[in-house]
């Protein structure tokens, strides 16, 4: 199913990368945002840009657009893809630096929960600036070795996704979005008599 994706964005011109996060190992995010999130950013993560995360991170910044895709273990997104976006807080705490980066979600279950893993990638890309292309939710339910491709309603859903995430990044790109104060400027100390949040 990735591959159609990414096939469908070659042949409307896109030059294209496939990611595999087992070949970028990183370890979990520490959660250093709790504690003091200026020491959160992609230059200051305790863990720093140079284990695996930071390879991924620089491809991320310098995409178009991105396919996320995600295999279903337990109704969830794989712990990889969780580890991933958990350390890419890094990416949208100190400006969200794919802010209005298009995006296509994939998921594939071997029973249920594709839909749930789909939303489960969803929600923090969208906090984090990433926008969805239209029919960007793709995923099938398959068990066993026989290949998805003979599944040619899929296949065609996968090929639109391809080519409406090539025709948003090309209508989206230069365009400047609107952006507020990270979330922890919110919190400043605040003067005596005034209302806490």
């Amino acid at each position: 199913m990735l591959g159609e994706v990414l096939e469908a964005a070659r042949r409307r011109g896109a030059a294209t990368e496939r990611l595999d996060l087992v070949r970028y190992p990183f370890p979990f995010c520490v959660g250093n945002y709790s504690q003091d999130p200026t020491s959160c950013g992609p230059d200051t993560c305790v863990q720093g840009p140079w284990d695996g995360f930071g390879k991924i991170a620089d491809k991320l910044v310098q995409a178009d657009a991105v396919v996320f895709a995600t295999p279903v273990y337990w109704f969830s997104v794989s712990a990889r893809m969780k580890a991933l976006l958990e350390r890419m807080t890094s990416m949208e705490n100190q400006g969200l630096l794919n802010l209005g980066k298009p995006m296509v979600l994939l998921a594939v279950a071997e029973e249920e929960g594709a839909s749930q893993a789909l939303s489960q990638m969803l929600l923090p890309l969208s906090y984090m600036g990433f926008v969805l292309a239209p029919l960007g939710l793709v995923y099938a339910h398959h068990r066993g070795a026989v290949s998805l491709k003979g599944n040619t309603e899929l296949m065609e859903d996968a090929r639109i996704a391809g080519e409406n995430l090539v025709l948003m990044a090309e209508k989206l790109r230069g365009t400047a979005f609107r952006e507020p104060l990270p979330s922890y400027q919110y919190r400043l100390p605040r003067l005596p008599g005034v209302a806490a949040d």
